[in-house]
This record gives structure tokens, C-alpha cells and sequence, in this order.
């Protein structure tokens, strides 16, 4: 054993341990007295637990302070890592850190070959699985082509608890954390938002990259019901591999502390090309959708006529104007055209004047190549002075 590792597989509960096993189907079928003793004289101190499942036996050592508990550790971690098919140094690292799905990002390209990463392209990354993440949990909760805004307080609060975790060699991976509770007292198919968030997003991404085989790019758009958004689509654009020469690749490993949902996609490859016009993709997906209740604030940059007109009767009349924003998501959206009844349209022009700032909530759209907010209501003007620079 390698004497660095050996402090590491010391610190490895039997707790943890027989909690990974569980969960991947093994079940204790016996006690054992440790190899080499009497019953008698070994007394309880020195029992192992046997684990089954099918042909396959394990034993884990339940006394920390046995001289050879590092030795009996590192066997039970190659075994149960054959078992799974991973790496041990993978396993080893899985169970050292809290129990959640850990979502592996991997970069493969001649960039990355030595391990390493530029840290703009490490940033780009990571903000990419932040929308990533953020889009997925507001999927999971209702699917939409577009979200004008990614704020809904259960996905944020989720992504809260979400923690980076120690990268990985081979090219570049990073990994998340995704905390999920673990099976107490439930059925196994009431599984937490934080796994739900997880398994839509794999499977939202395996199916950009069946679309993109293809060659095609029509058949992502009618795609929200399986966690398909424009917000996916551009965040996915923005990760793209240095010179679409290498690869992208996400994959999963399953809580220790729950047991590994079964027919659900745990790795996608998203080769360079398969980038390529996801960006427009997105912005067609934007286009689509209507956000009811949405909420406008931004400056007055154009009136269609300076003072307010009259009808027939007398009556003042309704008038047209454009919003830049200036908070929020709506902030990405350049300029907003919308229609005032008479009250509001006066109000606007005083804001145009002050440039002070205005609040409106109404439908959010795209008409052809602009925004506009329809059915808008609950204009007001904000008092005070315009924002510095």
C-alpha cells in the first residue's frame, strides 16, 4: 500500500463504507471472526461484516483501531470499484466526500491534455453548469422553452447547497456536488429535487447530443418537456471546447446514501461539433415563449410622441414606448416595446424627462425580431435619482 494512502484509507468509516454497499444492492448476510483467530480470544472486538450480493462476497472491518484496518480498506475499495466498474481512485474520492450525485465535468482536448485549463475557459465552465444546473431545477419544476428569469427560490436554493468537489486527472474534471436525503421511511420512487435535478439534466443532454448526431437542429426546439430550454441550449453554447477540436463530457456517480436509480442515462460525450448553432437554437427557443407576470424595470428611451394626444371625445389616449432594462434577466434583452393607457403614457413621459427609472409587469414576447410586453399593468414611475454611470 502506498504509505500517503494510507492515512486516507484509515479515515474511512465503516459507516460510509456499509452505507455505499447498501445502496448498490449488497446486504448483510453474516459476522465474521477476522481470519487467523480464535472466536474466543478475538471476542467481539475484531467481528467483520460480510456483504452480499449475487456471487459476490465483501467484508468490511468494523474496528478502526485493528493494525491492518488501512490494509482490509484499500481491498474492500479495489473490489467494490471492479464491481462498479470505476477506477479506485475514483471511488476512493467519491466516499471521501459528502455523501451527494457527484456530476463530473470533463474537458477532453489538446488544451487540457496535461491536466490543466486556462482560467478564463475554467470560469466559462464553471458559470456554464451554474445555468446549466439552474435551468434544469426550473425544468423539473415546470417546463418551458425559454425562462426569462432563473429565480424560482426552490432552484436557487438548491444550487446554494450545491459545493464544488476535489478535480479529478484526465484532461480536466471538475465535480459538483448535488445533495440529495437519503432513504428513510419512503418509497424509492420519492426521490429529493436535488437527484430529480440531476437525472433530467443528463437526460436533456443526451438527447442534444442524439439531435446533433443527426445533423439536425429543428428537433431541439419542441424539446421542454424533456428539460430542453433555450437557457439549457446557451449555456451548453458557452462551454464549448476550445476550437470545437475536443470533447465535452458530463457523467454521474450516485449517492452513497441512496441507491442508484436504474434505466437512467450516467454519462453523455458531447463531441466539438455537436456546439455548433446552439446558440441560435436558444434564441429560437427565446423567441417562442410567453412569460405571463413578468416583471419590467428599466429606463424610458423612446416615446412615440412627446406630449400626449387627444381622441375624439377629448380624452387623453393610450400611448407606445420602449424600456431599456436595467435589472434582473431582462437585462440581456436589449429593448422592450410596450402600449400604455393614457394615465400610464403620461406618467412614462415624466420618467423620459426625470430619467428616473419605471416598473411594469405585463406578457413578455418576441414579435418578429422585438420584445414587447403585452397586457401591461401596475405602471408606476420610481422616485429618485438615475442611477451613476
Amino acid at each position: 500500500m502506498n504509505l500517503d494512502l494510507r492515512d486516507v484509507f484509515r479515515s474511512l468509516s465503516p459507516v460510509i463504507l456499509q452505507e455505499q454497499l447498501r445502496n448498490r444492492g449488497f446486504e448483510v448476510v453474516d459476522q465474521a471472526v477476522a481470519p487467523g483467530r480464535d472466536a474466543r480470544s478475538a471476542g467481539a472486538l475484531d467481528r467483520l461484516v460480510m456483504y452480499r450480493r449475487g456471487d459476490i462476497k465483501l467484508d468490511v472491518p468494523v474496528r478502526t483501531d485493528l493494525g491492518d484496518y488501512a490494509r482490509r480498506v484499500e481491498e474492500l475499495v479495489e473490489l467494490l470499484a471492479a464491481v462498479e466498474g470505476v477506477p479506485p481512485t475514483d471511488l476512493l474520492d467519491t466516499l471521501l466526500q459528502p455523501a451527494g450525485d457527484v456530476l463530473a465535468l470533463r474537458v477532453a482536448s489538446e488544451a487540457t491534455a496535461a491536466g490543466t485549463i486556462p482560467l478564463d475557459d475554467a470560469l466559462r465552465l464553471r458559470q456554464g453548469t451554474k445555468t446549466l444546473l439552474l435551468a434544469a431545477a426550473h425544468s423539473e419544476l415546470s417546463a418551458q422553452a425559454w425562462f426569462p428569469r432563473l429565480s424560482r427560490q426552490e432552484a436557487v436554493t438548491l444550487l446554494q447547497t450545491i459545493h464544488e468537489g476535489q478535480t479529478q486527472r484526465g484532461s480536466f474534471t471538475a465535480r459538483f456536488i448535488v445533495p440529495v436525503e437519503p432513504t428513510v421511511g419512503q418509497l424509492f420512487d420519492e426521490e429529493p429535487y436535488g437527484r430529480r435535478v440531476t437525472k433530467l439534466l443528463l437526460g436533456a443532454l443526451d438527447e442534444v447530443r442524439r439531435v446533433r448526431s443527426l445533423g439536425a437542429y429543428e428537433g431541439l426546439l419542441g424539446l421542454q418537456k424533456a428539460g430542453i430550454s433555450g437557457n439549457l441550449l446557451g449555456a451548453l453554447a458557452s462551454m464549448a471546447p476550445p476550437g470545437r477540436t475536443g470533447s465535452l463530457e458530463l457523467s454521474v456517480s450516485w449517492s452513497r446514501n441512496r441507491p442508484a436509480p436504474e434505466g437512467v442515462v450516467a454519462r453523455v460525450r458531447l463531441p466539438g461539433e455537436a456546439f455548433v448553432g446552439l446558440h441560435k437554437a436558444a434564441e429560437a427557443m427565446r423567441g417562442r415563449q410567453k412569460s405571463k407576470g413578468f416583471e419590467l424595470v428599466g429606463y424610458v428611451t423612446r416615446l412615440d410622441r412627446e406630449n400626449v394626444a387627444q381622441n375624439a371625445d377629448g380624452e387623453k389616449a393610450d400611448g407606445e414606448i420602449v424600456v431599456a432594462p436595467t435589472d434582473g434577466d431582462a437585462r440581456d434583452l436589449g429593448r422592450v416595446s410596450l402600449r400604455l393607457d393614457a394615465a400610464s403614457y403620461a406618467e412614462a413621459i415624466q420618467a423620459h424627462r426625470d430619467g428616473s427609472k419605471v416598473r411594469v409587469i405585463g406578457t413578455l414576447e418576441k414579435v418578429g425580431r422585438r420584445w414587447t410586453l403585452t397586457q401591461a399593468s401596475a405602471f408606476e414611475r420610481q422616485e429618485g435619482a438615475p442611477d451613476e454611470g
